[in-house]
C-alpha cells in the first residue's frame, strides 16, 4: 500500500513540474533534507521522496564520474576536451566556449563546478563518453548502484527540454545520496569550494554560484540550480567539530530563501548531533573470559581500533554496546587474534563495530587436553553479553 501512495506521489509531482513549466509556480511544499554524510543518519526531512527537476544539480553526478574515471586511471585531468557545435550552443549559464576550441578536462571541470557551465558540462560528457547518450546511459547506472532509485538523468546540465515534458528527475533523498558519494572524493571538494575562478585571461572572474561559500564559514561546496520548473533549488555541505553534514533544498520560490533555508537546516543538525568515541583502541571489554588448558586461567578481550559514532543527541541515553564472543577460548591464540565483536546499537540496529582480539599470546600446556580443545571447539556456542547502556 505504501508503495503504491509513492508511486502515485511520483506521477503527481510530474504533473506539477508540467504545469510549473506552462507558467504556474514551481511546485510546493518545498522538498528538504539533512544528513549525516558518513553514516546517511536522517537530522530533518521535509517531503524529501517527491520527484522533481533538479536543473543544475546535476552535474554532481558528472563530478562524480570523472572524479572516479581520473582516480581509476581511465583519464587525465590533462585529457583534451574539443568543443563541439553541439556544445557551444548551449544556454543559460555558460563560459562561452567555441566550436573547435581544446580545453583540457581540469578546466572545464572548474567551469562545470563553479560557473555551472552548460557548455562545458556538455563538452566534458561528449569528450570523455563519445556521446551525450553513453554519458547518460553511464549516469543512470552510477544512480541506481548508489541507490538512487527516484533518479533518472536525460541531460548533462540540467536544462530544460525542448519538448517540455521530458525533465530530469530526482528527489531531495537522492541528491543527499549522490552528495554522500561526492564528498569522499578531494578532488571533487576542490572544485566546488573555489569562490571564483578566470576562465580565459581575457574574462572577468567568475563567482561560484553557492554563496554559502561567502555567508557560512564552514561551508565548503555542493552545487546550486535553477529552471523554472525546478524552483531554485541547491545541494549543500559544511563540516564543524569532526561532523560532516549535506542538506538539499529543492523548488523553493526564492532565489536567495534557498540559501537561507540550507544554512538553517545544517545549523541545525549541527545543534542536534554528536561525534562520540565510544570505544578506544586497546580498551578491554566485557566480563573476563575463560581460557581452556592455559597457565592463564582468563583474559579480558580488547578493541582492535576506536570506534566512533554519530548520533542525535535525544539517541545518546539509548545506546548500547555489546560484545560477542565464545564462551570459553581455546589454545593455543597469538596476540591480536580475532575472537569477536564490539557493536554499537540504537533500537537494535548496529551503528558501528569493530573486533575484538586476544591483547597476549595464550600457549596450550604442552600435551594436555588436546583432544578435549578439538571436541570443545566444534560444539560451544558463542556467548553475547551487554557491557553498558549509554546514559544509564
Amino acid at each position: 500500500m505504501k508503495r503504491t501512495i509513492h508511486v502515485l506521489g511520483c506521477l503527481l509531482a510530474v504533473l506539477v513540474c508540467g504545469q510549473a513549466v506552462a507558467g504556474q509556480s514551481p511546485i510546493k511544499p518545498v522538498s528538504a533534507i539533512c544528513v549525516e554524510a558518513e553514516s546517511g543518519l536522517v537530522l530533518f526531512q521535509q517531503d524529501a521522496d517527491v520527484p522533481r527537476p533538479p536543473a543544475s544539480m546535476v552535474k554532481l553526478m558528472m563530478m562524480l564520474l570523472v572524479a572516479e574515471g581520473v582516480e581509476g586511471g581511465t583519464w587525465t585531468l590533462q585529457q583534451p576536451i574539443a568543443i563541439s557545435t553541439y556544445a557551444s550552443s548551449m544556454g543559460g549559464t555558460q563560459v562561452f566556449l567555441k566550436a573547435g576550441e581544446v580545453w583540457p578536462l581540469a578546466k572545464m571541470m572548474d567551469a562545470v563546478a563553479v560557473a555551472s557551465a552548460n557548455d562545458g558540462a556538455v563538452a566534458v560528457a561528449e569528450g570523455l563518453w563519445g556521446t551525450l547518450a553513453k554519458y547518460l546511459e553511464t549516469a543512470n547506472r552510477r544512480a541506481l548502484e548508489l541507490g538512487m532509485i527516484d533518479t533518472v538523468y536525460r541531460s548533462a546540465n540540467g536544462l530544460p527540454p525542448d519538448n517540455g515534458r521530458d525533465f530530469d528527475l530526482t528527489t531531495a533523498r537522492d541528491m543527499a545520496v549522490l552528495a554522500r558519494a561526492c564528498v569522499q572524493h578531494d578532488m571533487i571538494m576542490r572544485w566546488v569550494g573555489q569562490r571564483e575562478f578566470q576562465f580565459r585571461e581575457t574574462d572577468a572572474l567568475k563567482s561560484n554560484t553557492n554563496k554559502l561559500l561567502w555567508r557560512m564559514p564552514d561551508c565548503d561546496g555542493m552545487k546550486t540550480g535553477y529552471i523554472r520548473a525546478a524552483g531554485f533549488c541547491i545541494t549543500a555541505t559544511a563540516q564543524r567539530g569532526g561532523v560532516r553534514l549535506i542538506s538539499v533544498v529543492m523548488g523553493n520560490p526564492s532565489k536567495y530563501d534557498r540559501f537561507n533555508q540550507a544554512q538553517q537546516l545544517l545549523e541545525g543538525g549541527f545543534r542536534n548531533v554528536r561525534k562520540l568515541r565510544l570505544v578506544a583502541q586497546g580498551q578491554s571489554l566485557g566480563k573476563p573470559v575463560p581460557v581452556n588448558n592455559c597457565a592463564t586461567p582468563e583474559v579480558r578481550l580488547t578493541a582492535s581500533q576506536d570506534l566512533w559514532v554519530t548520533v542525535r543527541n535525544e539517541d545518546l541515553a539509548s545506546l548500547q554496546i555489546t560484545a560477542e564472543h565464545p564462551a570459553t577460548l581455546l589454545t593455543p591464540i597469538t596476540a591480536g587474534s580475532v575472537v569477536g565483536e564490539v557493536r554499537v546499537k540504537l533500537a537494535g540496529a548496529t551503528l558501528a563495530r569493530c573486533p575484538l582480539t586476544v591483547p597476549t599470546d595464550l600457549e596450550a600446556k604442552a600435551g594436555l587436553l588436546t583432544l578435549e580443545n578439538r571436541l570443545a571447539r566444534d560444539e560451544q556456542p558463542p556467548v553475547r553479553t551487554k557491557r553498558m547502556r549509554r546514559g544509564s
